[in-house]
């Protein structure tokens, strides 16, 4: 299977029917792009509703998460972080995915990721340097809004640095 063209054809959305023909053999090897494309494409003919869908992407992205692949890992923490579909809200454990992203490289995460550090939340112990340069390091993926963000961030710390 060749990465990009599967994920250039996942982007696209055109030609899932020959993206899956693409990925089924790497599904059975339990490759982690290929769990992870199958976790997002439903083709008319397997007849999924909106339920059984989300139902078997969780499941794939789960397995995807398990065998490395970051987008999935960072995903799993989003479904964690806001309850979707069903699944159950469970912030700490959304934390523990957006660190094991950031750490591999993700860059949303490492927004994510740099949020919990500075602020000390979802269970993360506070460390605003860290925090800050998860950050910065978001903002030089080009995170939309994380320019912003760290420029918040710059300013609380100087408010709080100038007020002791």
């Amino acid at each position: 299977m060749t990465r990009r063209r599967a994920f250039h054809m996942l982007r696209r959305g055109r030609n899932l029917k020959g993206l899956f023909k693409l990925i089924k053999p790497y599904i059975k090897e339990k490759d982690p792009d290929a769990l992870y494309i199958y976790a997002c494409i439903s083709l008319p003919e397997w007849g999924e509703t909106e339920h059984s869908f989300f139902e078997r992407r969780y499941k794939y992205l789960r397995f995807a998460a398990r065998a490395g692949n970051i987008e999935a890992i960072y995903e799993i923490g989003l479904v964690l972080h806001t309850g979707h579909g069903g699944i159950e809200q469970d912030k700490r454990k959304a934390a523990e995915h957006f660190k094991m992203a950031a750490e591999k490289g993700h860059p949303m995460s490492k927004l994510y990721y740099g949020l919990d550090l500075f602020y000390g939340s979802c269970g993360i112990q506070k460390d605003e340097v860290l925090g800050i340069s998860f950050v910065h390091q978001a903002v030089d993926d080009g995170v939309p809004d994380a320019r912003y963000t760290l420029n918040k961030l710059l300013k609380l710390r100087e408010i709080e640095q100038t007020s002791q």
